[in-house]
Formats: structure tokens, C-alpha cells, sequence
């Protein structure tokens, strides 16, 4: 029995976020003391998030330009069988999810997406969130193999001890497996402001319209080094530019203070704050998800709140 890590891969590189699942990884083998294993998916693709020097690394012999999730499952799915794994893990990411499922279907295992914790005592107990994140799912794990998704963002990194080494198992691909070519289409941003912030204004569904950010953007000109984002849905809208979304599939963001402005907080949205040191949120919703995650909770209509600090602020300084 073991516990397997599948690497996750962006940009063409080993996902640093990898080293948080290998932290989950490690909480349920101390259970049952057994191994963990690690599964990079490509050979052309390198990283220090493995920390092969510690862990007993496999690499499938594939060039990401030759990704197909067919043949992926094929051998990760041989891979984990020679080393009985019956916990197998990946982050919840597009690219890993593209596969995933499709894997546990191949392991006749169970599969649960989008784990944002895990208790470990006389059970495994894994949480994750429902109805865009207003409640709370355990599942107690009662059978193996298990295979599921981590939601990036929700353990600390795990940290090697010792110098990463690049020694590892090369598993073989056959030559008829490698015919599928692909090309990973990103555009990298250039906009660092969120990256260099300490202050955050996260902009919701809930601001209205594309006009009503200026708001936001007078409220943020009261705090140094400071920049607006948004959720996903507010990018969708066209309001932000994708640069500025925060959440799974946008940014993890890890400012000093991150102060939501009527964010609901869904789980993919809430998965990309936990960076952040504080987190305030000012919602009119007093059952807004948001508030389960912030340190801080202010019930009131940002049009009515924002303004009258903004007035206080600039009349007291």
C-alpha cells in the first residue's frame, strides 16, 4: 500500500503548488507508515517540487508536446498498480483534471474533485465544498484506492530537508503510444501588480457593472501598494482583464490584507486567497461563503460602506 502524488504541470514546468499535495501525502502515510511515491507526467519538464531525493520519483517518458490523456492514463495507471498505491493525489487544475477522473474510471477507484482539507485520525476524512461553497461535504474514506483532486492553495507547502537530486525511474513509452502531438496554447501575463501587492480590493459579481469598479479603484487609492482584482465571473463580464482574476484558474494571490467586496466566495475563489495574511470581506449577504474564510466580516452594501470610509479616511489623516 502507498500513497501516490501526480505532479501537477504549468507552463511547461513541475507546478511549484505540487509541493502542498506531497504535504497532504505525508499527513495519511503517517497513518498507516507506508510510502509516497511521485509520478511526473512528462520527461521534458523539470522542477524542483518533486524533491526526488526524498521520494521515489517515476517519469513518463513523454514530451508534453506529445500529451495525450488516453496514453497518460495508460501508464500512470501501470505506475501506480506496480506500487499498490490506494491514495492517489493531483491538484485540482485544469491540466490534471483533464485526466484525472478518467484515471480512478482505470483504477476502479473512487474519485472526489475540488478537497480543500483532510483530517487524519482513526479515519480519513476529506472535505470539500458544496453549493458553490456555502457548505461543507466530509467524506470519510472507507475503501481504497481513493483518487482525488486538491484544490491548490489549501496545505503548506511541503519543504525537502535535503538538496534535490535528479535521480529516478524512467517508465518507457512505446513508439505507436507517441503519435499524438500537441501544442499548449498560454499567454503569459505581463501584469505583475497583483504579485507586488500588499493591499488586494477583490471586485465581485456583485459591484454591478464595469462602471462601478471606479468605486473600487478610489478605495484602493487609500491603501499603499495596493491593486484591484476580481472573481472569475466579473472577468468573464469583460469588467477585469484575466490577468486580474483570482481564483483557481486565475491567480493565487498572497497580499498582506485581501479585503472582498461583494465576492459570494466560492470554493475555486476562496482557493486562490488563502495566501493572503488577512482577508476581510464586506458583503450585504450575511450568509455570503466569503465570511467562513475571512478574518474579518462586514455586513453592509458596498455602496453605502466604501463610501463613507473613504469620507472618514480622508477627514481624519
Amino acid at each position: 500500500m502507498s500513497v501516490v502524488v501526480i505532479a501537477d504541470i504549468k507552463n511547461k514546468k513541475i507546478n511549484p503548488a505540487t509541493a502542498e499535495i506531497i504535504s497532504a501525502a505525508k499527513s495519511i502515510a503517517a497513518t498507516s507508515n507506508i510510502p509516497v511515491y511521485i509520478i511526473v507526467p512528462f520527461g521534458n519538464v523539470w522542477g524542483d517540487s518533486y524533491c526526488a531525493s526524498e521520494f521515489e520519483t517515476y517519469i513518463i517518458d513523454m514530451d508534453i508536446e506529445e500529451y495525450s490523456a488516453h496514453t497518460l492514463v495508460k501508464y500512470i495507471a501501470t505506475v501506480i498498480k506496480k506500487l499498490n498505491g490506494q491514495f492517489i493525489i493531483g491538484l485540482h487544475t485544469p491540466f490534471t483534471i483533464d485526466f484525472l477522473p478518467a484515471l480512478s474510471f482505470k483504477l476502479n477507484a473512487q474519485c472526489y474533485t475540488q478537497i480543500h482539507s483532510i483530517s487524519v485520525d482513526n479515519n480519513i476524512l476529506l472535505t470539500r465544498g458544496n453549493y458553490s461553497g456555502k457548505l461543507n461535504q466530509n467524506i470519510i474514506v472507507n475503501s481504497t484506492p481513493v483518487v482525488f483532486s486538491v484544490l491548490p492553495g489549501s496545505f503548506e507547502p511541503y519543504i525537502n530537508s535535503e538538496t534535490p537530486k535528479k535521480d529516478f525511474i524512467s517508465i518507457h513509452i512505446s513508439d505507436k503510444d507517441k503519435l499524438h502531438k500537441c501544442d499548449f496554447i498560454t499567454q503569459d501575463s505581463k501584469d505583475t501588480s497583483m504579485d507586488d501587492a500588499e493591499v488586494i480590493i477583490g471586485a465581485g459579481k456583485g459591484v454591478g457593472s464595469k462602471e462601478n469598479l471606479s468605486l473600487l479603484y478610489e478605495f484602493a487609492k487609500i491603501f499603499p501598494h495596493s491593486a484591484v482584482g476580481g472573481s472569475r465571473i466579473v472577468c468573464d463580464l469583460g469588467w477585469l482583464p484575466y490577468s486580474k482574476q483570482i481564483g483557481i484558474t486565475g491567480k493565487s494571490i498572497t497580499p498582506k490584507v485581501y479585503i472582498a467586496c461583494a465576492i459570494s466566495g466560492s470554493s475555486q475563489h476562496t482557493a486562490g486567497i488563502k495566501g493572503a495574511k488577512t482577508v476581510i470581506a464586506i458583503n450585504k449577504d450575511p450568509y455570503a461563503p466569503i465570511f467562513n474564510v475571512s478574518h474579518y466580516g462586514i455586513v453592509a452594501d458596498i455602496f453605502e460602506f466604501i463610501p463613507k470610509f473613504i469620507d472618514y479616511v480622508k477627514n481624519n489623516t
